[in-house]
């Protein structure tokens, strides 16, 4: 991905190169002299006592041009130190003292500031004589610019990794540890931003977290492009390996697949992304993108931080699943033992209630009361309680019991709920649905129940309604729940009120891959309708 990069202010090519040498008739000394002045990769600068240049190689030369961005003449003999070096006058005055009080010093990694440039020097300054009085000094410096940078860059990348390392130690939130390798990811050099696509988590979404560089709405707005991009398993076309993509933005602006990012991009300062899969075990978590500038190239060092960034985001989503796994398999045992105690001691109570009621009633009928006396109408509302409270307590048996709505499906689950709550509360609810179980997804069946239940919740809580209908239909390629009630109805455009549940079933509907519609008005009852996608038949693949 990247070639050997040269150290341009040095003079020295990145290959081998070869030209003439200058032909000298002077002593070996004088040819050393010349030799070391004019072809070492050091920068070389004879001063006066008043600290004016004598001369310079053109290595020293070649500093100036590099990091000041101005011409060869720039550095003219007669100028002074601090003329050259603008700005940098309490930085150099104490390597100046030294040396014209007749010291030699040397100071590694020298900080001079020219503009917005930081540079950093191997500096030797050393006195010249004349007649045991120094007269002037010479300066012999070697860029360490890149050396400090590469140091400094490598203890923040120690760090972030170390800080990302500590993260999955401890519970702490997926979303804490992405958005820690997106910012360590935006420290590579030349990186106008970075993001991650994260999916394949016991979410089951697929979530994106980017740099705060980015405008409002960046993250939802590339969210929707994936999920319009890749409708199906994110994970099918995930690269294998890092791997830089030239002109990325140019090409997707002319795409009708990215119209979503389109204002977000159109002014952006970069063209080229580089893409590194989130992959753990053989499984793909996810994906973390790197912007930046057309052209721009990457060292080695950059790519193997990006994977090990890259490899630190799919071990901690990872973690999560399993953490999640953990947890959910905890909930169930638990669920299992609740279950199995309310069915074996309070709902057998109330069936042995509902029993003693009617053998209640048998004898009231015997002793000459009938129907309609106090006592034949108290022993009926018991009678009535107990059934309610049974009807209830096997739909929470139900809901506690893990694989009971694998078992026996969405139209039977929701008609055992309609049973408890029509029992509890006087609604009325009636359930329709194909006689043959729809084929889909487990999880979207989860969440189409969970909707359900929700819309019910509403009904009872705030519609004030007498009536509500839960009905199911299928086609070969979605599957439709719609809940209608006859309560009083809201208005859809005023802010939604927190009760109301409406993110939660829109979130249920999302994860399942669907959409939900709430229709409704003042005095004109609801309308929930929450349409997923229905899974092929295995005839049919």
């Amino acid at each position: 991905m990247s070639a050997p990069r040269p150290v341009a202010s040095t003079d020295l090519p990145a290959t081998a190169r070869t030209e003439p040498a200058r032909h000298t008739a002077g002593s070996m000394d004088d040819q050393l002299v010349d030799i070391f002045f004019d072809r070492v990769p050091m920068g070389v600068a004879v001063f006066d006592r008043d600290a004016r240049l004598v001369r310079c190689n053109r290595t020293w030369a070649g500093f100036f041009v590099h990091y000041m961005g101005v011409t060869a003449d720039y550095v003219t003999p007669g100028r002074t130190l601090h003329e050259l070096i603008p700005d940098n006058e309490e930085a150099i005055a104490p390597l100046l003292a030294a040396v014209l009080a007749g010291q030699t010093i040397r100071q590694a990694a020298h900080r001079l500031s020219t503009g917005t440039v930081a540079t950093y020097w191997d500096v030797v300054f050393s006195p010249t004589f004349a007649d045991g009085v120094v007269n002037g000094f010479v300066d012999i410096v070697t860029d360490a610019t890149d050396r400090v940078l590469a140091y400094d860059r490598l203890e923040q990348r120690v760090r972030a990794l170390t800080g990302i390392t500590a993260g999955l130690t401890v519970d702490q939130p997926l979303e804490v540890t992405l958005r820690q390798v997106v910012a360590a990811a935006d420290t590579v050099p030349g990186a106008a931003g970075a993001s991650i696509i994260s999916w394949g988590t016991a979410t089951g979404r697929v979530d994106v977290y980017a740099d705060e560089s980015f405008p409002a709405g960046y993250e939802a707005a590339l969210r929707q492009t994936w999920a319009d991009v890749h409708p199906g398993d994110a994970a099918a076309d995930t690269l294998p390996t890092i791997a830089m993509m030239r002109g990325f933005r140019t090409n997707a602006l002319s795409q009708q697949r990215f119209t979503c990012m389109r204002s977000l991009w159109v002014d952006a300062g970069w063209d080229d992304v580089v893409v590194v899969p989130l992959s753990a075990q053989g499984r793909s978590f996810g994906e973390l993108h790197v912007y930046l500038p057309a052209g721009t190239e990457i060292s080695g060092d950059d790519e193997a931080f990006l994977t090990a960034l890259a490899d630190q985001a799919a071990v901690a989503a990872q973690n999560a699943d399993l953490f999640g796994a953990a947890q959910q398999n905890a909930t169930l045992l638990e669920r299992q033992r609740l279950a199995r105690e309310l069915h074996d001691s309070v709902s057998q109570a109330l069936f042995s209630m509902t029993l003693h009621a009617r053998t209640a009633q048998r004898h009231l009928a015997a002793a000459g009361i009938h129907a309609g006396e106090p006592a034949s109408v108290e022993v009926d509302r018991i009678r009535a309680l107990t059934q309610g409270a049974l009807a209830e307590m096997r739909a929470l048996i139900f809901e506690l019991r893990p694989g009971a709505l694998a078992e026996e499906g969405l139209v039977a689950a929701l008609r055992k709920q309609a049973t408890a709550i029509g029992a509890r509360t006087g609604l009325t609810i009636t359930v329709h649905g194909p006689a043959e179980r729809p084929v889909i997804d487990p999880a979207a069946e989860e969440h189409l129940y969970r909707v359900a239940l929700e819309a019910l919740n509403n009904a009872v809580k705030h519609a004030q309604a007498t009536e509500v209908t839960i009905e199911i239909t299928s086609t070969a390629a979605d599957l439709m729940l719609t809940v209608t009630d006859d309560g009083v109805g809201f208005d859809t455009t005023a802010p939604v009120p927190g009760h109301l549940g409406q993110h939660t079933m829109r979130e249920r509907a999302h994860a399942a891959g669907g959409t939900l519609q709430v229709v409704s008005s003042p005095g004109r009852g609801t309308v929930v309708r929450a349409v997923v996608p229905a899974l092929r038949h295995p005839a049919e693949s």
